[in-house]
């Protein structure tokens, strides 16, 4: 049984070789191919090379406006203006929050101090 498989695959493996062949052999009757190594054969191997290049550079998928590639009718002074507005919010969103920890600091730390007070025997800070 074993056997049986082993020469099926073997005269299907010498099928599919010989029609290969004969694609082949068919294919350089429509297009003969130069000679490998003549100069010929190195200019279309070339070209070939030359247009996956090609092929590959163009789908890159990075499609770029013409305003980002000549500028467009944004004036250095108005991009100028919105960096420096961007600046000032960052700051004084950065200043409102240091401005809330600190209060919250200042807080916890009368408290503190106010329940020192009381055990010691000494006037609260607010009274």
């Amino acid at each position: 049984m074993e056997e049986a498989r082993a020469n099926e695959r073997a005269a299907l493996q010498v099928e599919r070789k010989k029609e290969a062949q004969r694609r082949r052999a068919d294919a350089e009757e429509l297009a003969p191919r130069p000679d490998p190594g003549s100069f010929q054969a190195r200019m279309e191997k070339r070209a070939q090379k030359g247009a996956y290049c090609r092929e590959k550079d163009g789908d890159t998928g990075l499609e770029m406006k013409d305003s980002d590639l000549m500028g467009g009718s944004d004036t250095l002074r108005a991009r100028v203006q919105r960096q420096e507005d961007w600046r000032k919010a960052k700051q004084a969103a950065k200043h409102a929050e240091g401005q809330a920890k600190l209060e919250a600091h200042q807080l916890r730390e009368r408290e503190k101090m106010n329940e020192f007070r009381k055990m010691m025997g000494l006037p609260l800070e607010g009274e």
